[in-house]
């Protein structure tokens, strides 16, 4: 029976709140208590082959170890979507800016006493988009085609899931997305800053960090909804 019971603890951890672990692991002692205790008085008598091991322990066994692999697999889920949650509803309060708009940079500063107590781990994830933002935007290292996750894990000294988990909670999909977005307002930038009929666009796309002009066209319209002949079209237009 002991065996059987042992998941519901770390259930009521997974699922309810503190006091109800305590509740529940109570219970199960109690419980367990008192079936032994049953078991000491009223002694039943059985046939030697109801006796000897067989192959039900080793399956109670098993049945409890996947029970509380899934309770701690779901556990984490659960975490993770506070997390998110959180980090949403904190964006959404105007403390941080995290969208970077007409080549203006992020705004992560945020004073301590607005975040909220119950979230220890959004000014984790916020101090890693910090460092993040210092290599990849104040460093320029989007430009170089070759840059990848593992160049910047190594260079802030922090490991790639923590990275992707940060980049994510800031509204990019993947790492891909992030340094593909940078590249896209450095794009645009160079073109309000530069004369077109002396500058050629292979040489913006170039310098922001895209190698063919295939993949750049692509990246573009969907990032910014329009191919870059018609965001070039529409600039001049307006200018003029």
């Amino acid at each position: 029976m002991a065996l059987w019971v042992l998941p519901i603890p770390i259930g009521a951890y997974v699922f309810l709140e503190k006091k109800y672990i305590y509740i529940y692991t109570a219970y199960i002692l109690l419980m367990v208590g008192f079936v032994t205790f049953l078991n000491e008085i009223l002694t039943i008598h059985t046939p030697l082959s109801f006796n000897k091991p067989d192959i039900s322990d080793a399956l109670v066994g098993s049945a409890n170890i996947i029970i509380v692999m899934l309770l701690l697999y779901y556990n984490d889920k659960i975490k993770s979507a506070k997390i998110i949650i959180e980090f949403e509803e904190y964006k959404n309060s105007d403390v941080v800016d995290f969208t970077m708009q007409d080549n203006k940079n992020y705004n992560t500063e945020a004073p301590k006493d607005n975040v909220p107590a119950c979230d220890k781990d959004i000014d984790k994830y916020i101090e890693i988009f910090r460092n993040v933002k210092n290599v990849v935007e104040e460093q320029l290292c989007f430009k170089d085609a070759d840059f990848t996750i593992s160049h910047l894990s190594h260079m802030i000294k922090i490991n790639n899931l923590y990275i992707t988990k940060a980049i994510k909670l800031c509204g990019y999909s993947s790492f891909c997305h992030y340094i593909n977005f940078c590249r896209i307002q450095y794009v645009k930038k160079l073109i309000n800053e530069n004369d077109l009929s002396k500058v050629t666009l292979m040489y913006i796309y170039t310098s922001s960090g895209f190698i063919s002009q295939s993949t750049f066209n692509r990246v573009f319209k969907q990032v910014e909804g329009i191919t870059p002949t018609e965001y070039i079209y529409n600039l001049q237009k307006n200018i003029s």
